[in-house]
């Protein structure tokens, strides 16, 4: 029984490699790592949440300096999310995690294993 699992889960594998959805999530995530643009947009949002960060040790929240700390790693992360090779990728992304989600189902939807039972 073992040896079957094992020979029927190396068939997924190699299924899901040959799939367009993950070859066109590769390629997306390819292009995107290689663009200047993005490593520049991503840099900017990292920058300002690291700022975010800092300003939050010093301030409260609702202060003024958080405020317009969280305004500007807004404004760096909708321009980051906002490049077309993103964009591309997050729909990419968003269509293997609905194949990932449909193989889990399929696989281990059927398991009532109470883990965690409620204590009574």
């Amino acid at each position: 029984m073992d040896e079957e699992i094992y020979t029927k889960v190396n068939l997924l594998k190699e299924k899901l490699k040959d799939d367009p959805r993950i070859l066109r999530l590769n390629e997306c995530e390819k292009k995107m790592d290689e663009d200047e643009e993005v490593m520049v947009l991503a840099y900017k949002k990292d920058v300002a949440a690291s700022k975010y960060s800092d300003v939050l040790n010093h301030f409260s929240k609702d202060s003024e300096e958080a405020q317009k700390a969280l305004k500007e790693l807004h404004e760096a992360k909708l321009n980051l999310d906002n490049n077309h090779l993103v964009r591309e990728y997050l729909k990419a992304y968003q269509e293997v995690r609905e194949l990932y989600d449909e193989i889990n189902k399929t696989l281990f939807t059927s398991f009532t294993i109470d883990l965690c039972p409620k204590v009574k």
